[in-house]
């Protein structure tokens, strides 16, 4: 019976297997996205070559990196490099506490450009040192600062092949250690094109300084994403300090006219200096106040200055606003996968009164346009905590600012982080052409050959019209690095062109992207709009005669074949009966004695059949199926009753011409 049942449970298993295939996939995702976030380790690489002399003239290389050294936060772990011809290490890379931090501004100072050459793949070779050794406990960052490009020679041809090797060798290895390299440049003149693959390739952030001004607010913009901090919304009228936070940061910058900040306690105490008796310590410079207080009075503090962009104040807290990390990059029109939680001394908060007390919303900005979306959060509970949700509305590129707010009615907490909104590693060119009366579309998708692997890449692609008569064909790569096709629609119809590309980066990254390339009507709007005017209704006008009850006839019995939930339902009984029956033989075959290995690989054999052959979808568009030595043509749905044939003139073949879509050689256009 221990048999039977042993047996019994594997057939069971391989029947979910079969018939949800993707349960187990989703589940694994759930625990990767829940995996709690690791503490920030910061590599920072300062250029300090003879051309930052004319970029950044004043030296704000110094007090932005002072800055930063004093916003890392304890047990985060970090280190300081300079760069020229060769590498010097200012701060060795070590767990940040106080002393290191206080080595770290020490150290800022030396700062200087007075180095020959720029050898940026030295510098991320020398900050890198422990690649090989997992990160287990930190999350790796490096924020690379530099306003040239490659240059360890003279000789150009060595330049090109030391940016070769740290694309092609380098830059993998970095990747497959799990770091996030973040890139600043500091001119027109750097190689941007570099940095940001680099960036890219590892969903760090690239930043263009177009001023030595603007390093404050670049390096800070850099600093939030590779060491996110918790917060609480800072506005006009000052924050909220509620019992759990045991200390807070305010980093307030003043306008260049306001001489001094004063912060005011809910008991009314104001501070505008370092109090050691009340626990307050106070950092001033030209620009802002960095000001922390241990053990703060609960209630609402304000801030008594003029108040420029950037400010904010982070919290440490034993309750705490858990945010899973977020991509830094994505493509025009994907999605966000926003997930977090609360946590009270490290453990996630399910209790339903608390959590349906809770509101939130994001906010999505583009600095450049100054827009800003928001998106009301689902309030529903989870029974795990877990709140998970998708966030849209990432249309154009460009960098782009997702402030979460969450409001519990006695407390707020706020999350910040920065997303940029990357262009497409690929060019997409297209014209249109008429010949004796035919109109030709064509389309060339060329790829960016240092970062796609054009070899191990796949293009699809997909044409659809409004009268649902749809193609895909697998194209072929021309030249080694680009893809190309042309088509002449004949059916009236709007067409929608897209390009699905499949494969592998440089790096050896996956490399998935849906390319929109183009949306029209053919032969023009006009023509496809009349075909689609319904035919107006004539409405005789009826006779005056005396009502007469009627009975209500029953509704006549759709056909099976025309109920999507009845065929639904006769599919699900129909499997399942199937599955009841291969059960009871197996049992009555093993309760016998006549069971045996084969048979049960007989069995699973059947299971393991594509189970979609078993079912249709009747609300499926039609799917193309081309064969590589044919024209290519669209098959008519086998089911289709007479009337729905489709005249000689309207056959699939003569939907599509296309050229350029069958087989042929590799450089043939």
């Amino acid at each position: 019976m221990e048999t039977l049942m042993r047996h019994i449970i594997r057939l069971l298993t391989l029947i979910t297997v079969v018939l949800a295939p993707g349960l187990f996939s989703a589940a694994l995702a759930v625990a990767n996205e829940l995996a709690k976030p690791l503490p920030a380790d910061v590599r920072v690489i300062i250029d300090i070559s003879g051309s930052m002399k004319k970029t950044d003239p004043q030296n704000l290389r110094k007090p932005a990196v002072d800055l930063i050294v004093r916003l890392l936060p304890d047990n985060s772990k970090a280190g300081l490099w300079t760069f020229g011809q060769s590498v010097n290490m200012l701060m060795p890379h070590r767990v940040v506490d106080p002393q290191w931090r206080s080595e770290g501004t020490q150290k800022a100072t030396s700062i200087n450009s007075v180095a020959m050459f720029t050898n940026i793949g030295a510098a991320l070779e020398k900050a890198t040192e422990d690649y090989a050794t997992p990160a287990k406990d930190y999350r790796r960052n490096i924020i690379l600062l530099t306003d040239g490009v490659v240059d360890v020679s003279k000789e150009a041809v060595v330049n090109l092949n030391e940016r070769k090797r740290i694309l092609t060798e380098l830059l993998p290895r970095l990747k497959a250690s799990d770091y996030r390299i973040h890139t600043i440049a500091l001119s027109a003149d750097a190689d941007h094109e570099l940095m940001k693959k680099l960036s890219l390739a590892t969903d760090g952030i690239f930043e263009v300084a177009e001023t030595a001004d603007e390093l404050m607010s670049t390096f800070l913009r850099i600093f939030d994403q590779a060491v996110p901090a918790e917060r609480v919304p800072l506005d006009e009228n000052g924050f909220l300090v509620d019992a759990s936070i045991q200390e807070f940061t305010a980093l307030i910058f003043r306008r260049a006219e306001v001489p001094a900040t004063i912060i005011v306690a809910p008991d009314g105490k104001e501070y505008s200096d370092t109090d050691p008796s009340n626990n307050v310590n106070w950092y001033r410079t030209s620009k802002y106040d960095l000001i922390t207080v241990q053990k703060p009075v609960s209630g609402q503090w304000k801030v008594k200055t003029d108040m420029d962009p950037g400010s904010r104040v982070t919290v440490v807290s034993n309750l705490q606003l858990v945010v899973q990390p977020l991509k830094s990059n994505i493509r025009p029109n994907q999605s966000l996968g926003l997930v977090y939680s609360f946590q009270e001394n490290n453990q996630t908060i399910t209790n339903k009164d608390f959590l349906g007390l809770l509101t939130g919303k994001a906010l999505i900005a583009n600095p450049s346009s100054h827009e800003v979306t928001e998106i009301e959060l689902a309030n529903t509970v989870p029974a795990d905590g877990i709140f998970q949700q998708e966030l849209n509305g990432f249309t154009g590129q460009g960098e782009y600012d997702v402030t979460l707010v969450i409001d519990g009615k006695t407390f707020k907490r706020e999350f910040i982080h920065h997303l940029n909104i990357t262009d497409s590693a690929f060019k997409l060119e297209k014209s249109q052409s008429e010949q004796a009366g035919k109109k030709t579309w064509s389309y060339r998708l060329v790829a960016d050959l240092e970062s796609v692997d054009v070899a191990n890449t796949h293009v699809t692609a997909k044409i659809k019209n409004s009268k649902e008569k749809n193609l895909e064909q697998k194209l072929n790569t021309i030249a080694k690095e680009y893809w190309e096709f042309s088509f002449a629609p004949v059916q009236a119809a709007k067409y929608e062109i897209e390009l699905q590309v499949e494969g592998k980066q440089i790096d050896g990254s996956p490399l998935s992207e849906i390319i929109k390339a183009d949306q029209f009507y053919f032969p023009d709007e006009a023509t496809v709009s009349a075909e689609v005017q319904p035919k107006p209704t004539q409405i005789e006008p009826a006779a005056s005669e005396p009502e007469v009850a009627v009975e209500p006839e029953e509704p006549a019995a759709e056909p099976a074949e025309n109920n999507p939930s009845n065929l639904w339902l006769y599919l699900g009984l129909g499997i399942g009966n199937l599955i009841v029956v291969l059960l009871g033989y197996f049992a009555y075959r093993l309760i016998s004695g006549k069971g045996s290995k084969d048979e049960l690989a007989e069995i699973e054999k059947t299971l393991t059949t594509d189970t979609a052959s078993l079912k249709k979808d009747p609300d499926k568009k039609t799917t193309i199926d081309v064969a590589d030595d044919e024209t290519a043509h669209i098959p008519m749905e086998e089911s289709s009753p007479p009337e729905m044939t489709m005249p000689d003139d309207l056959m699939a073949d003569n939907l599509f011409p296309l050229d350029n879509m069958d087989d042929s050689d590799g450089d043939k256009k």
